[in-house]
């Protein structure tokens, strides 16, 4: 009996605490992006005419404005289109699907999960460049979500170790 107890807790491993942390950011940053790329998929007209008219402020236009000057300037992005947008967002989708199911699989501490979520991470990145191209005002918000992407990739790797292989 006593040998029974033995492998039941052998079988049982335990998930680090900040791996748990980081499962968790990721659960929420995935369903956060699946909802954003959502809802930029059916406003992609709404979208790109606010992003190209320069009349509001726009994230794009807050992050790439140096100087007064080109504050009230409109943003010439060539290959913004709403049909480009709307590919860009189903590839946002995509990126963020795997990226769940990547968490999901590491949350159950498997490595296959790691993968996943690397392959989504890179995904999102590769959609924008096919799209946009190497404009620094499409691609802007894109590296920066590639940056902390890839900062999870590094910590999440940190726990490889403690995944099983299946």
């Amino acid at each position: 009996m006593p040998q029974e107890v033995t492998n039941a807790q052998q079988l049982h491993t335990n998930r680090p605490l900040f791996l748990t942390v980081l499962c968790i950011l990721g659960f929420i940053g995935s369903i956060a992006s699946i909802v954003q790329n959502g809802i930029g998929f059916f406003r992609s007209e709404a979208e790109v005419i606010q992003i190209q008219s320069g009349t509001e402020k726009t994230q794009l236009k807050n992050l790439f404005s140096f100087d007064k000057a080109t504050v009230n300037a409109p943003m010439a992005i060539s290959n913004l289109t709403p049909e480009n947008f709307e590919k860009f967002s189903i590839g946002g989708i995509v990126a963020a699907l795997l990226c769940l199911i990547g968490v999901v699989l590491m949350w159950l501490l498997k490595r296959s999960g790691f993968y996943s979520f690397v392959l989504g991470t890179f995904f999102n990145l590769i959609t924008h460049f096919l799209l946009f191209g190497d404009n620094i005002g499409a691609m802007g918000l894109s590296l920066i979500w590639a940056f902390f992407g890839l900062v999870l990739v590094l910590l999440f790797s940190k726990f490889l170790n403690n995944m099983s292989m299946d």
